[in-house]
């Protein structure tokens, strides 16, 4: 099986972002697994980590779209406009949502960094599908 370093998990649900890291930590897809309830705190520990250890970054990001204060579109916005160009390598970035509305998945797709978009729940056949996908 294939294993990264790094996986950032954002979702304002801790019972989730618990969940989620259990299932992960079950495939042993990851050395490291760092969970965040706010979209903001997420993004300044990226931008910290960008600048003291780049090799930290993550390899995957899961990103929950419905969160308060920052969503997940706000998030992107950010995000791409603070990384576009200060990362040698790209994240796998996956928004992971409850929302089955096709104009969400469509706008996912409109940012190019989004690669996959995972319906709730996370699962360890999914976690394994996506290593073996884009990792392999």
């Amino acid at each position: 099986m294939t294993k990264v370093n790094s996986i950032l998990i954002i979702d304002d649900d801790d019972v989730s972002n618990f969940i989620y890291k259990r299932v992960i930590e079950s495939t042993k897809a990851a050395n490291k697994i760092t969970t965040f309830v706010r979209a903001r705190e997420a993004l300044e520990y990226l931008e910290e980590t960008a600048k003291s250890a780049p090799g930290d970054f993550p390899d995957i990001i899961f990103l929950d779209i419905n969160m308060p204060v920052m969503n997940g579109w706000q998030f992107l916005e950010q995000y791409q406009s603070s990384f576009q160009s200060k990362l040698g390598k790209r994240p796998l970035l996956c928004m992971l949502s409850s929302s089955v509305y096709q104009e969400d998945i469509s706008k996912a797709y409109t940012y190019a960094d989004v690669k996959e978009y995972i319906s709730k729940p996370l699962t360890s056949q999914i976690m394994t599908n996506l290593l073996q996908k884009h990792f392999s």
